[in-house]
């Protein structure tokens, strides 16, 4: 351990690193590497700490993150800066493999009207509700749910999910009726906000968060959704009913998230026997986190996040190969305006008006309501149950003989592309393959297992430009490395230099700035940003290749 031990809670100016050593680097150079890089941060650090991303990574270099609780009155937009500077101090040290800045994304803080401040906990709710909807079952019916549900399953098959184990990154549960503690796993539950072994959403205020944009409820609203127990007369019933949910606190914002605490809920997933990984949140992502949904899917999960809501790309996790990304619909499988979208997408689900249990914020403590509210995070919830409907229904450990542990992901992504979806008349690719059909899943003949396309491992065959393609919508990678060669005003291998070295940052800047997205994604050369158009968060690194031209 390094430095001094930091408060162990999230904070939204806490700055973040994670890095990876080069194999066979001893750790005192890392050690070395890491005290030389946090010296020009001193000033403005109260306390930092190193520790290990995961507890066990099995062949992996082993992740370390870098933990510096900044001072009182550096500004919201400073701590990026200060990540962005850090990691590139730290990637010119040959005892490095691999860095990245573990950055909550500013562009997704900003506050709501505060009279609508409680809509945004467990989602947009508003008025905007849309004829047809007034039932929770449309969104049921829209996805083939009961007719799923009323299939004989073949000998030794269970039916409504049972004995299918979701882990659920959030922001916890609670004991609201249509969630229901009666599905809910609460032995191997885990708080990693408050390192504990109890993941109760504390239900803090949307009023009273640190948060610009809090999530209080919000596992509890897009549980309800995946395994709710709620009776159908009183309240909702999730997409699998007898499955089991694992609750993994992880966030207190889904949309402003420190991307190692949810490597860490996904890895707990795993570890803990999880069969499905249902993720309604997104934010920049790193190496990490990749890795670790790696581990989780050669281990025989199948991993799903949503593609993200009103900000024009594609978040982390959904954007990485290796994670099912969800975008939403709404009635009549209409195109949700709402949805984040492009070629990363691999299927959509309901989003708009979905029923959910939620909480009316204007009584103490806060009152049990069924509420409608839109997002992809209620898209990913339905495939998610519906992951664990194919499961359960034929047999997890005989899906696990016939094809390996490692390709259930595979064989399930394989059958919503080519049977299980419905493609409405007016659709776009950017919204993935069509709708999901959970009665088409469950009905459909396994395929051989030389039918069935070699998944695609992390880290193989991508690149930066691949990886910032993924976020953006209507951007290939070729797109990327035009973009970036009229930017850099650099041609040949100094474009894949240039992206290889800024990747991460870029990342960050692409998502945080709508301007210079807009000014990246039109060739502008740096030369165009002024001082005082370029981002505050720009690393001092990036500044001076800017200045430089």
């Amino acid at each position: 351990m390094l430095g001094t031990c930091a408060p162990r809670h999230l904070d939204p100016h806490e700055v973040r690193v994670a890095v990876a050593p080069q194999p066979g680097a001893d750790r005192v150079s890392v050690d070395a590497a890491i005290e030389a890089a946090m010296v020009p941060a001193q000033g403005d650090v109260a306390a930092w700490s190193v520790e290990p991303l995961l507890t066990d990574e099995g062949e992996q270099p082993q992740t370390l993150v870098i933990r510096a609780l900044v001072r009182t009155g550096v500004g919201s937009l400073d701590y990026a800066r200060m990540a962005n500077d850090l990691a590139h101090r730290l990637r010119d040290d040959p005892a490095i493999a691999e860095v990245d800045a573990d950055l909550p994304v500013h562009a997704f803080a900003q506050r709501p009207d505060p009279e609508r401040i409680g809509a945004f906990a467990a989602g947009d709710h508003g008025d905007n509700h849309r004829p047809g909807t007034e039932s929770w079952r449309w969104s049921h019916d829209a996805v083939g749910v009961p007719q799923a549900w009323s299939l004989q399953p073949p000998a030794g098959g269970k039916v409504r999910g049972e004995g299918i184990r979701i882990g659920h990154p959030d922001s916890g549960y609670t004991g609201h009726p249509n969630l229901g503690t009666a599905g809910l796993d609460l032995q191997t539950d885990r708080d990693l906000i408050a390192g504990d072994d109890d993941a109760l959403d504390p239900l803090v205020s949307p009023q009273d968060s640190p948060w610009p944009l809090p999530s209080p409820g919000h596992g509890t609203a897009t549980g309800s959704v995946i395994a709710g127990r709620g009776t159908e007369e009183a309240g909702i019933v999730g997409v699998a009913p007898r499955a089991s949910l694992v609750p993994i606190r992880a966030v207190e914002s889904v949309v402003q998230l420190f991307d190692s605490d949810v490597a860490r809920a996904v890895d707990w997933a795993r570890r803990h026997d999880c069969h499905v990984i249902s993720m309604s949140l997104g934010g920049k992502g790193f190496f990490g986190l990749k890795g670790a949904i790696q581990r989780a899917v050669d281990d025989g999960l199948i991993v799903m996040a949503a593609a993200g809501n009103k900000v024009g790309v594609v978040t982390a996790p959904a954007s990485y190969s290796n994670c099912i990304a969800v975008a939403g619909v709404g009635i009549g499988h209409r195109l949700w305006e709402g949805s984040s979208r492009g070629a990363a997408v691999d299927v959509s689900a309901p989003a708009e008006c979905v029923h959910v249990a939620a909480f009316d914020w204007q009584r103490r403590p806060p009152g049990h309501i069924v509420d409608r509210s839109h997002g992809t995070s209620f898209a990913v919830a339905h495939l998610a149950g519906i992951a664990a409907l194919w499961l359960a229904f034929h047999g997890r450990n005989r899906l696990i003989q016939r094809y390996g542990r490692g390709r259930l992901q595979a064989v399930f992504l394989h059958l919503i592309r080519t049977v299980a979806h419905r493609r409405p008349s007016e659709w776009h690719d950017d919204w993935g393959v069509g709708v999901v059909d959970a009665q088409a899943l469950l009905s459909a003949e396994l395929p051989a297992p030389d039918d069935v396309p070699v998944q695609v491992a992390a880290f193989v065959d991508e690149d930066p430009a691949s990886r910032l393609a993924a976020l953006l919508t209507g951007v290939s990678a070729d797109n990327v490395r035009d973009r970036a060669a009229a930017f850099f005003g650099v041609g040949g291998d100094q474009v894949g230099e240039r992206l290889a070295r800024f990747e991460g940052e870029l990342a960050y800047l692409l998502l945080d700035d709508d301007d210079f997205r807009e000014r990246f994604l039109h060739g502008v050369a740096p030369a165009a940003l002024s001082a005082r158009r370029l981002p505050r968060a720009a690393s001092t690194r990036l500044a001076r290749e800017i200045a430089s031209m």
